[in-house]
């Protein structure tokens, strides 16, 4: 967990409100951790760079990151109520990985949200 991949997020039909196009995310969740899965993929949270959107609403739902953390470019948010599985064909490159004290503001928003136990 923690790497950040460049990913291609599929347009949503009907369009919503859901990230797509090329933008980095980080990966959350590994299915062939657990064992073979019939689609290999990721799941993952994507970023925005949209930052002004993010005015007023829960910070630790959009932990913020700076330039350089795991090979962002661009002063980011990780859109934890987004979370996405996605198709290895989607996958681009690798940007870098989070430490886990970097990693550790979107497991905790996950854990919230996903209070499986």
């Amino acid at each position: 967990m923690g790497v950040v991949l460049v990913v291609e997020f599929p347009e949503a039909s009907p369009s919503g409100r859901e990230q797509a196009g090329e933008r980095p995310a980080v990966v959350v969740g590994m299915p062939d951790f657990v064992g073979t899965p019939v689609y290999p993929g990721l799941i993952l949270v994507p970023f925005t760079t949209r930052l002004d959107k993010l005015s007023g609403y829960t910070p630790e739902l959009y932990p913020l990151y700076p330039v350089g953390v795991a090979g962002l470019t661009r002063p980011s948010a990780a859109l934890t109520d987004q979370v996405r599985y996605v198709d290895h064909a989607r996958l681009r490159n690798a940007l870098g990985r989070m430490t886990e004290d970097e990693f550790e503001p979107i497991r905790k928003a996950l854990q919230k949200m996903l209070p499986l136990g």
